[in-house]
């Protein structure tokens, strides 16, 4: 209970902050093309980067293809500073891991960073005057910007009504916030809890196991690599299809080193494995290290988003496209 005086801190803050914005004393606006945001309040671990991708897809669909659809994010991690359109030929660590793979499974969308979201899309709709759309995935506790629509998205293996504010638990924003936004989205559930238009659940799935049969034998002897939030599900997943001798999980956006490298090709070496099997997110933060790897299979699984009522979401997503705030 010592972080309970913090937490209670860390709350009034909040408090304070929302009210400032909430009666005008903190300015706030709408930026100048329509936006969508995507968000959490929890801390990590709720599928912000395949929710993100899922919707650039839907969307594209309906605002006439992907050059239509941008997506901005503040670029968690980055080792730049202000506006930047990622670009797959140049270092990840200039954009951050979660946008650079944005880009690498939405090469037709234009993908930028930049802390400040309305200058962010200021500078799109300057340089992408076709661009109808932005989706920012991360833009839920940035209020200088007024979403036209949003979506917030809450791990359905932390239900709210047991959660605190960080320190004392894993919530990054207040409970009450969440009556804000137009649509919820519990994600990694294995059950449809839809139980209203606005409402909505959705799975990760680890795509492409079956892409990539096993590299020698019935059930190929692996090392799992995992520097995600809540990691768990996904090497589940890889045990349906490898034999997972080892396993080494990191936090979310770890930046690999030369000499985590190193172990892992020690251990392939000393078991005998078959290779390596990882995230693609991670694979990103990897392809720095490829003449460390090389000789090495590296098998790289992407993570995506299965929704359980795609009929009632692309029906509020027709609602949203036909509405005055996107059709202009």
């Amino acid at each position: 209970m010592i972080l309970s005086p913090i937490t209670a801190l860390h709350g009034l803050v909040l408090i304070l902050r929302h009210a400032l914005f909430d009666i005008g004393l903190i300015k706030s606006q709408y930026a100048a093309i329509p936006t969508l945001v995507i968000g959490n309040i929890h801390a990590g671990g709720t599928g912000k980067t395949p929710h993100a991708s899922s919707l650039l897809s839907i969307f594209a669909k309906r605002l006439g293809g992907a050059e239509n659809v941008a997506l901005l994010s503040r670029g968690y991690g980055r080792k730049s500073k202000g506006f930047r359109w990622v670009s797959e030929d140049k270092d990840w660590r200039e954009f951050g891991d979660e946008p650079f793979l944005l880009k690498q499974l939405n090469p037709e969308h234009p993908i930028a960073v930049s802390e400040n979201r309305l200058k962010g899309v200021e500078r799109i709709k300057k340089e992408r005057p076709n661009v109808k759309l932005v989706i920012l995935d991360d833009g839920l506790q940035h209020r200088a910007l007024i979403p036209h629509k949003s979506i917030v998205l809450l791990d359905s293996h932390r239900p709210i009504n047991t959660e605190a504010l960080i320190p004392g638990g894993s919530l990054r924003d207040l409970k009450s916030r969440i009556k804000k936004f137009d649509a919820v989205v519990y994600s990694r559930s294995r059950d449809n809890r839809k139980t209203n238009k606005s409402t909505f659940s959705s799975e990760m799935i680890t795509t492409g196991l079956d892409i990539h049969p096993p590299i020698n034998s019935a059930k190929s002897r692996v090392l799992a690599i995992s520097g995600i939030a809540e990691p768990e599900q996904f090497l589940e997943s890889l045990a349906l299809k490898w034999d997972i001798i080892r396993r080494h999980s990191y936090p979310d956006h770890y930046e690999f080193k030369k000499e985590d490298i190193e172990n892992w090709l020690a251990y392939v070496r000393s078991d005998d494995l078959d290779g390596i099997v990882t995230t693609a997110k991670d694979a990103v933060r990897l392809k720095q290290f490829s003449e460390t790897l090389k000789g090495i299979q590296v098998i790289s699984i992407p993570i995506e988003v299965k929704w359980h009522n795609e009929i009632a979401l692309n029906a509020l997503v027709d609602e949203w496209v036909e509405s005055t705030i996107f059709a202009k």
